[in-house]
């Protein structure tokens, strides 16, 4: 944006304004959200899915690349590891070029989860934004790309 928008007249707040305030009620639906992740029938968390989603794109990966991917620390990946390998969704296996390190593949099991948690998410985000004509999903996406940025360079 070259110029700041004019305040809404009735409302008094400005496109500017709106913007942060729908950001900061995104955010606090995403932490309710992953207060909930507890409670995925599943028994996954939000993290160990997005650990295994990324493992699902590389085919397999390090403990620190999945916490990583996961957004936790090492030593939390660790622990989320074992309950991942106890659960049958992943296994360990030692690094074919490197001898002290080991790498985590999804099993046949993790392959299935991921593929159905994906599946999952495209059609929550179908249903939410059915009816959301492309051009406005375009400009949400610019706008959104935008704050990330901001965020990115704070």
């Amino acid at each position: 944006m070259t110029d700041a928008p004019a305040p809404d007249p009735r409302t008094g707040t400005s496109p500017v304004d709106e913007a942060q305030q729908a950001v900061a009620g995104l955010f606090a639906a995403y932490r309710r959200l992953r207060g909930r992740e507890q409670q995925r029938p599943d028994g996954l968390t939000g993290a160990q899915l997005r650990a295994l989603d990324g493992l699902a794109d590389t085919g397999h990966a390090t403990a620190r690349q999945l916490a990583g991917y996961a957004d936790v620390t090492p030593a939390t990946m660790t622990g989320m590891l074992d309950a991942l390998e106890k659960k049958g969704v992943i296994s360990r296996e030692p690094s074919p070029t490197d001898r002290r390190a080991v790498r985590v593949v999804l099993t046949e099991e993790g392959a299935g989860v991921v593929e159905a948690a994906r599946g999952q998410w495209r059609e929550r985000w179908t249903g939410a934004l059915d009816g959301v004509p492309a051009e406005d999903v375009a400009a949400a996406v610019r706008v959104l790309d935008a704050v990330a940025g901001m965020f990115d360079e704070m």
